[in-house]
This record gives C-alpha cells, structure tokens and sequence, in this order.
C-alpha cells in the first residue's frame, strides 16, 4: 500500500528454522495440531513462516520530528517564554505535553506573528479532525445501545461539527489561551463567547439562530479548528496514541455523548424533507457581499420562505431547514403532521 502514499509499518524478513522449532514442542501433546503450534510460536505482529522459512515481522512507525523550528537563536529558551501561562491549559486537559511546541502550534493562528518557533495550527488541526472523526465514530459503534445506522449518521453529524466544536472549545476555557492577532476574529469569538456563557455554555444550536435568516451570529471556525488541532497534537505528542486522545476527549465531550445518545438529533433538512416531502424546496446558493459565505433559501409552499448563511453551501442549508422548523414549530403548521410523525416513530420502535 506505501505506493499509494499510505504509510505503512517497517517490514522486516527473517530465516526461520523449522526442525528447530519443532523440538520445542512435543506434537503429541498439542494433539498433533501443526497449525496451532506454529500459531501459539508467531511473534505479535508477524506472518506465517513460508514454506521456505521465511518470516516476515512488522516493526512501529517512526516517531514524528518535533514542530519547534531552530532558525531563532536559542529556540529551546524561546519556546518556554511563548508557553508561560500555557501550564493552565494543560491541567485542563489533563494532558501534560511531552514536547511543548506541539501545543504552541495547536493554539496559534496565522494571523499570530510573534510565533516564529512553529507553524500555524492548520496542519495539525486537518490530523485532528480524522482522527476525531474515527474515535467518536468508533465510540458510536461500540455503543451498548446499538443504534441504528440513520441513528448513527445523525449521531456522527451532531457530535462532529464545527458548532459542537466551538462551543466546547469556549465551554472548558481554551479559548484563552489561542493566539491570533486578527481584529475581525477577535470580534466574532467575542460575540460567540458572550453568547455561549448567556446561555450557560448549553450545546444547542437553536441558541446561534437570530430571527428568520440567522445572519447576526456566526460560529467562528477557528474556535472549532483549534479543538480539533490539539486533538492532533496530542496524537502526536503521545507517540500516535488514539487511546490517550479519546482519554482526553472522552471526559470533555462525555456529557454531550450521552445526551445525543439517550435522544438522537435527526438533521433538520432530514427532517423538515420529512415532514414536508413535496413542498419544501432549497435554492440553488447565493454568495454573499463578503466573499466568505453563501445564502441558501428554503420555500415550503402556502407557509412561507426561509434564508439560512453559511460558510459553505452545507451549514447555509442547514441552518435553512433550523430556521424552517423552528417558525413552523413555533407557529403550529408542523403540528399535525409532527403528531402524525411521532407516531409512527413510537409503533416503529415497538
């Protein structure tokens, strides 16, 4: 598989004698199984010997170079000076870092000049977020409760987003500690902080919707990047231990786990398709004055027309369909059908 840029473990092959072997054993007392002989011999992470006694064995993966860049003067005495104040956050994690410099990178934005020990936290927050994708899914899986697999795409999407991200990001503090030196950031994560302790730092993203078109509020990315950059710099800080990073993970995301858990979210266009099969209607995206984020309007026939923005066409159409539920809801158009909808929910699951 390396040919296809997949790294893969270092493979080594070795000359086995067979006879020798043989002696150590007695075949009369394992019953004559040659084969579970030769199983119960195999070293951990190795093949079957070949019929010309060649064994092949797996060695680990190379552990990843440190971050810190060395073309400062004295890097090592700059690094400490850039982490005071950064011991805090480790407490907070419950993480103490081997190498210093992996969280440095973690928690600076591009914007941050005055860090010119590592690189900005973008790499390490696209391993974050795959490796955060695996172990949520993985957890999901082994779930005693067995959810379905509707339930358990709804899960995955309700824990594995920016918004959820963010808001834990601000929830255990670690905003504080992201440096950046962006005015138009500061701003945003301002507002979404300010929100987020009005509302006791509750995870739910009816909070971040403001009127019809949800335009006023905006989850800043880069709160949800950095929770998933230090995911990956603890991965690789712990030699690539997923163990320790959901270790990590687990405690600060276990009581939403279990809140999604107990009652699935389902996907507001899910949903709202659902309730209104033939006439809701999304429109095509519009992109926005700025730049950086589109509009997408959703029409459900004879109830009205609802807007939705977004960074991407995805979070506008979602955030469409939240707004749409949310003003049907409220002005009791859904009720009979969500009666109705309910219902069947309850005798399917009986």
């Amino acid at each position: 598989m390396s040919w296809l840029g997949i790294k893969v473990l270092p493979r080594e092959e070795s000359r086995v004698e067979r006879n020798m072997e043989a002696k150590e054993c007695d075949p009369n007392e394992t019953g004559g199984n040659e084969m579970q002989m030769e199983r119960s011999r195999r070293p951990v992470g190795s093949e079957p010997i070949t019929e010309d006694g060649v064994q092949v064995r797996y060695g680990e993966l190379q552990a990843p170079s440190s971050p810190l860049l060395r073309h400062v003067p004295d890097p090592e005495g700059e690094l400490e000076k850039m982490m005071a104040g950064f011991d805090h956050l480790e407490r907070k994690l419950m993480y103490c870092f081997n190498d210093k410099a992996y969280l440095l990178q973690a928690m600076t934005h591009a914007s941050y000049s005055p860090n010119q020990l590592t690189d900005c936290y973008q790499r390490l927050e696209f391993l974050g977020d795959a490796v955060l994708d695996y172990l949520i899914t993985r957890h999901l899986y082994e779930d005693k409760r067995a959810h379905s697999p509707g339930a358990l795409t709804d899960l995955r999407s309700a824990l594995v987003n920016n918004t959820i991200f963010a808001s834990l990001t601000v929830k255990h503090g670690l905003h504080k500690y992201f440096r950046h030196l962006s005015p138009g950031l500061g701003e945003v994560v301002q507002r979404f902080v300010t929100i987020q302790e009005e509302n006791s730092h509750a995870i739910n993203e009816e909070f971040y919707l403001v009127g019809e078109e949800a335009e006023d509020v905006e989850v800043p990315k880069a709160l949800g990047d950095v929770f998933e950059s230090i995911a990956g710099a603890i991965f690789l800080d712990s030699n690539m231990s997923l163990d320790t990073v959901w270790q990590v993970y687990y405690r600060m995301m276990r009581k939403e786990i279990e809140q999604f858990s107990t009652k699935v979210p389902k996907s507001p266009i899910r949903e709202l398709l659902e309730l209104e099969p033939e006439t809701a209607k999304f429109s095509k995206p519009e992109k926005l004055a700025d730049g950086r984020r589109v509009r997408v309007t959703v029409e459900v026939f004879g109830k009205g027309t609802f807007k939705g923005i977004g960074r991407n066409y995805r979070i506008a159409k979602c955030t469409a369909a939240k707004c749409a539920l949310k003003q049907l809801k409220k002005k009791g158009l859904l009720a009979r059908k969500l009666s109705y909808y309910n219902a069947c929910q309850f005798y399917q699951y009986q």
